[in-house]
């Protein structure tokens, strides 16, 4: 099932001790660890917690609002989004062992009230219609078949009117990805499509496509300051590359590879629940 070759893909095995030996390592005290302690190595999508950023800034979240984080990983952007703007987050995932660690992060970080996760498939969502006041989704659906249920199941569980933003990473025309990505070890799970396509399928699915967002040009500014940060500097102690594990360098370079070359867009669509 490709449901199980996705969460096997992003199985770590012992991932909670990977990230205590960082911040143990980074000199980060665990008595009163924070979200923002976190981000560096936690927001696991091109640009890190830059992305985040300009995701929050146009979804718009208000204090006490309820999102949904659709693939929330090990919950960085949740628990940063909890922390700086008062909203809650349900983040689901398909990876036991993300929910896992997200759930001890939350703790940790005393976010637990504002962000909860748990284990869940995408295309079949565990809430009620209308459930939510906003939500999100930050690169997942590239490993998605059926992307109009994706996103005929993230329309189903919010509130009309409702702000939906999806980060993609889309197919280019520069040609195939380079794999392996940090989504994909070969194109067995990857399932790419263009911009143009994911906006009609969002606009099937229940959704107000009010803008698209193509960062190419910020992705390629971003991973040429991070090579020559890691010129000068070294890698930075707290980085994806503890999650992502195999072959991770391999991966993210390639990531980088595929977008310089127009083989892969990343873009984001900010829509409304129709």
């Amino acid at each position: 099932m490709t449901i199980d070759k996705v969460a096997a893909h992003y199985t770590h095995g012992t991932l909670m001790d990977a990230v205590l030996a960082k911040l143990a390592e980074a000199g980060i005290a665990l008595d009163g660890l924070t979200a923002q302690d976190l981000a560096p190595m936690d927001h696991l999508h091109g640009r890190g917690r830059e992305a985040t950023d300009e995701m929050i800034a146009r979804l718009q979240p208000q204090p006490g609002q309820h999102l949904i984080d659709i693939g929330c990983g090990v919950g960085g952007p949740a628990r940063y989004l909890a922390a700086t703007t008062g909203a809650r987050v349900s983040g689901i995932d398909l990876t036991p062992e993300f929910i896992a660690v997200a759930d001890e992060l939350a703790t940790m970080t005393g976010l637990s009230d504002r962000a909860d996760f748990q284990v869940g498939d995408a295309l079949n969502l565990p809430f009620d219609a209308a459930a939510f006041d906003a939500g999100y989704t930050q690169n997942v659906s590239m490993s998605v078949p059926d992307k109009a249920r994706f996103f005929a199941e993230a329309a189903r569980v919010l509130k009309p009117g409702a702000r939906f933003v999806a980060g993609e990473v889309a197919q280019g025309p520069g040609g195939d990805v380079i794999y392996p990505v940090p989504w994909a070890m070969t194109a067995e799970i990857s399932h790419l499509t263009t911009p143009e396509e994911t906006a009609a399928i969002l606009e099937d699915a229940g959704f107000r496509v009010e803008a698209i967002h193509d960062s190419t040009d910020q992705a390629m500014a971003y991973n040429q300051a991070a090579r020559t940060r890691a010129k000068e500097q070294g890698a930075p102690i707290l980085n994806p590359l503890v999650i992502l594990r195999e072959n991770a360098l391999e991966r993210m370079r390639n990531s980088a590879r595929n977008v310089a070359q127009g083989r892969a867009i990343p873009v984001e669509f900010v829509c409304i629940r129709s």
